[in-house]
């Protein structure tokens, strides 16, 4: 059994039974820690315990506070460190504890909680009064793009899209809060500009963005919410899951936003939108509906 310390959040306890890569972008136990290397290091059981290495990672991979530079196999006790992130090899636990799997997360979740563990100072938008939309979006399966194309063109694609999805949040008033790697929070005074501004990125990548061989799809959930700018983070609590939690359930392509946004925009008749459907979102009670925007043609 290992146990992974990461900042800001809970201990997670795993029983290592496969190969297992740790990273912030991999295919095993994903990292929200800006010293952590996208493939960082790989765990490996074998008879007599698990062995530890590294995976070229950037900034190298330390057991006991040596860096590691060949597979190791790990004592009872061991410390790895990987970033401000710890890996300790700790007996098992005769049932005391039920392992915890490791949780597949997107780019909106790890935005999410980075959001969540660093506070950032809130832009003017949303300081203000009144309501406030906020905004996800990532890049409909980006790990696998990214292996695809490989990081030279991966680095190329992603960089375009970023700067797309900057360039039409600020010609429509809105705020970047955290971006981080292909995925956004935003925040917009204005429910009516937030939609706007998603459209056109959504037309324009859907033009192709001269990476035909990358099919780009973007994901976009938004939730329209009361701002509250005083120091009790209530921005960064329920409408912010909300949000992040609308967009993980939005596919490649689609804009998804809450039945109250909806309600917001809708007496203008200035978009269209598709069927609604219920969904269960993780860490929310109850049931929700849900509205695609169609945003491929103009309504009017």
């Amino acid at each position: 059994m290992i146990v992974v310390r990461e900042p800001g959040r809970t201990p997670l306890y795993l029983v290592v039974h496969d190969p297992l890569e740790v990273g912030r972008d991999c295919s095993g136990l994903l990292i929200d820690d800006p010293g952590v290397s996208r493939s960082h290091l790989r765990l490996r059981p074998v008879d007599s315990g698990i062995e530890v290495s590294d995976l070229e990672s950037s900034n190298g991979t330390f057991v006991d506070g040596q860096r590691l530079a060949a597979p190791l196999l790990l004592d009872e006790g061991s410390v790895v460190r990987l970033g401000d992130t710890t890996i300790e090899l700790v007996p098992g636990r005769g049932g005391e504890t039920t392992p915890a799997a490791p949780e597949a997360r997107t780019s909106i979740d790890r935005v999410a909680a980075a959001v969540q563990a660093e506070r950032p100072v809130l832009p003017a938008v949303a300081r203000s009064e009144g309501t406030l939309t906020i905004v996800f979006t990532d890049i409909e399966s980006s790990t696998e793009l990214s292996t695809r194309l490989g990081d030279a063109r991966w680095f190329e694609v992603l960089s375009e899209h970023n700067a797309l999805v900057r360039r039409h949040v600020l010609d429509h008033g809105g705020e970047e809060i955290k971006g981080q790697g292909d995925g956004f929070m935003l925040v917009f005074g204005s429910a009516r500009r937030a939609l706007q501004a998603m459209i056109e990125a959504q037309r324009e990548i859907a033009g192709g963005l001269g990476f035909d061989e990358a099919d780009l799809r973007i994901r976009v959930g938004a939730h329209t919410g009361e701002a509250i700018a005083d120091d009790t983070g209530d921005l960064f609590g329920y409408h912010v899951n909300l949000a992040a939690r609308i967009a993980n359930e939005a596919a490649g392509g689609e804009i998804l936003v809450s039945s109250l946004l909806k309600e917001i925009v809708e007496s203008r008749g200035e978009f269209g939108f598709g069927e609604p459907r219920n969904a269960t979102l993780k860490g929310l009670s109850g049931e929700y509906l849900l509205y695609p925007i169609s945003w491929e043609t103009d309504p009017s």
